[in-house]
């Protein structure tokens, strides 16, 4: 049985959340789940809420907010995003910790959403798990030849490649500002040092990561491994499990790829429900 209620942050408690608790709260981690883009904390396809009540049901406090200028949550002015994500989440940091005491804390986005969960870890103790979605990943040096393999015996790109090249060629025609070069020109991406300081510190932090990779990121990774691998960091393989669904969308508007995920994070989050909660006095 999970209880449901609302939560508030911020200066004027002007931030909006809402919390999913489980039956027993004495050890529990807590996973903040955040909101991609100017989507609602709901997030498409109530995702954040179905993922949010599973993962009460596993053991842990979960609560899923709007950020500044998202959701319900008015914005704040003269800051960068980055500023505000960050104020945002000292806010959020110590609202919970005024309900619960000093918890471990897991973070759960999807695309910026994973861009902002990186960059907080990067500069919190605290964080020492992360289910990512569709985040940003170096490429490994098979990355090229599996995308040119991919790309010349896929029979739907043949289908439709004269919609390709007439795109390509609009391109050209109307410059560098007619066509965004890749997703990613929409989002606030981490930056390389930033990736460094979070998966780094998550090792040192006996941390865990659950990264899903979607057809949306197939400009940038396309082998389960790749993300692990291409960072570089030593360790870093142990303590990461990658997805790798490139039939699935980004938002997963299709309900059987969406209760995949969900039961493939709430999965995870199961198995390592032991391992954080002896990082809570760690």
């Amino acid at each position: 049985m999970i209880r449901e209620q609302v939560f508030k942050y911020g200066e004027h408690q002007h931030g909006i959340g809402v919390l999913s608790e489980p039956g027993d709260t004495a050890e529990s981690p807590i996973v903040v789940l955040l909101n991609a883009g100017l989507s609602h904390r709901a997030e498409p396809y109530r995702l954040n809420v179905l993922l949010a009540r599973q993962l009460a049901q596993k053991g842990y406090i979960s609560v899923r907010v709007d950020l500044s200028g998202k959701g319900d949550s008015p914005a704040r002015s003269n800051l960068t995003n980055r500023e505000s994500v960050a104020l945002d989440w000292s806010f959020i940091k110590k609202s919970l910790e005024k309900l619960y005491g000093p918890r471990t804390l897991l973070i759960f986005g999807l695309c910026s959403g994973a861009d902002n969960g990186i960059k907080i870890c990067a500069d919190d103790p605290m964080v020492k798990g992360l289910i990512l979605l569709d985040p940003v990943s170096r490429q490994d040096s098979g990355f090229r030849k599996r995308d040119f393999i991919n790309k010349i015996t896929n029979p739907y790109k043949w289908m439709r490649l004269h919609r390709i090249l007439l795109r390509r060629l609009g391109k050209k025609k109307g410059g560098e500002n007619s066509l965004l070069s890749s997703p990613m020109d929409l989002r606030d991406e981490p930056n390389s040092q930033d990736m460094d300081r979070c998966f780094e510190g998550l090792v040192h932090k006996s941390g865990r990561v659950l990264a899903v990779f979607t057809s949306q990121a197939l400009y940038h990774y396309n082998s389960e491994g790749q993300f692990a691998g291409a960072m570089g960091v030593d360790g870093l393989e142990s303590i990461v499990e990658e997805v790798f669904w490139p039939n699935a969308k980004h938002i997963f508007p299709i309900e059987a790829h969406r209760n995949r995920l969900i039961e493939k994070a709430a999965d995870w989050a199961a198995e390592h429900l032991e391992h954080f909660k002896r990082l809570n006095s760690q």
